[in-house]
């Protein structure tokens, strides 16, 4: 069986779910990056100037978000990424004639999707499958093409399910995430150990934060990962810290840093929460993207693994559960509760199910 997992390197959520996904279905998967150069030069620059909305005018972008999640909005926005991005994807299946193709992005999905409209009676047909890699559900994923969806939640499910045609199976099974995230070994402090972090692009206002740490007047640890952010980085180096810290650039073990942590601070990323929940991790949520973050956020917060900043100073909320450690212990609870650490493997045994 030949499997092709297309994702989209922005940020790194897309990247990590196809990678989770890999490692369980073995040699016969290859992950490809749909919006790497090499693939498509307009591939890239969409993703280039996708990032530099979200970086310099989120509230613009945060309104389009919205604005495509409408029906007759997001029948032409799926329309237009499909016809767009059409040929790049032609090229791919060309090269590696997969029976599977599983898209972590509604980009590769969307050319995915239009092909298969195009050749529904080819003898070269495949198995389409995409997976969902946020907490709630937008109209920018919903093709009537696609064989399978795997979804976050139930309440996703069921919400999908009113979109989709007869015949498309969707499962509730998690976000694919890598399984040594629910195998770590906590490691207990005499000093609360707080990790930073903002995706593999370093977003999410990490200087202001470690600088509203200073004010924690409890000792503390701190760990910072700036990710492929090297300006980050370098700034993050230059700051002086009145806690005990480690400023990191790029990690990849961050299993072996939510070990050592006792919260996380973050933008709510799907992925990231998902590794928290795993891991056993409670969650300060801040600085989302415009969109489907906030959501993300909502999710958490509502099952009790997390504290949204919101107007609140960073400082006051790590107080605050510094003088509460059992609201503390019970939000390790509640993400344990909701984590699904064996998502990829369930993923992998429905679709070999379908084969």
């Amino acid at each position: 069986m030949k499997i092709l997992i297309l994702s989209a390197s922005i940020g790194s959520g897309h990247t990590k779910a196809a990678q989770a996904l890999q490692k369980i279905f073995g040699e016969s998967a290859q992950v490809i990056d749909f919006m790497d150069k090499k693939i498509s030069t307009l591939n890239w620059l969409t993703k280039k100037i996708y990032l530099a909305a979200l970086r310099f005018i989120p509230d613009l972008y945060d309104r389009i978000y919205k604005f495509a999640d409408g029906r007759k909005i997001g029948v032409s926005a799926r329309f237009l990424s499909s016809a767009l991005m059409y040929l790049p994807f032609t090229r791919l299946l060309n090269k590696f004639q997969p029976e599977v193709v599983i898209c972590t992005h509604p980009f590769p999905e969307a050319a995915a999707s239009l092909w298969k409209f195009l050749h529904a009676k080819s003898a070269r047909n495949f198995l389409s499958a995409t997976v969902l890699t946020d907490y709630s559900l937008h109209e920018i994923w919903i093709f009537g093409e696609v064989d399978a969806y795997f979804v976050a939640t139930k309440d996703m499910k069921r919400e999908l399910a009113s979109h989709c045609r007869a015949g498309q199976k969707i499962f509730a099974t998690g976000i694919p995430i890598d399984e040594k995230f629910a195998a770590v070994n906590k490691i207990s402090s005499a000093v609360t150990t707080i990790l930073i972090m903002g995706g593999g692009l370093g977003l999410g206002s990490i200087e202001e934060t470690l600088l509203e740490l200073n004010k924690v007047p409890k000792p503390l640890k701190i760990i910072v990962v700036a990710g492929q952010n090297e300006n980050l980085l370098a700034r993050l180096k230059k700051i002086k810290i009145s806690h005990a810290s480690e400023v990191l650039g790029y990690v990849s073990d961050v299993d072996r840093l939510m070990a050592q942590a006792d919260l996380l601070i973050t933008k709510p990323g799907a992925l990231t929460m998902s590794e928290a929940f795993a891991a056993g991790v409670p969650l300060i949520l801040h600085a989302p993207i415009p969109g489907p973050e906030a959501l993300n956020a909502a999710y958490a917060t509502a099952h009790g693994a997390a504290i949204e900043v919101g107007n609140k100073k960073i400082s006051n909320v790590i107080q605050e559960l510094l003088d509460n450690p059992a609201r503390l212990e019970q939000m390790k609870l509640n993400a344990k509760k909701i984590s699904q650490p064996s998502a990829a493997r369930e993923i992998v045994r429905q679709l070999k199910s379908f084969l």
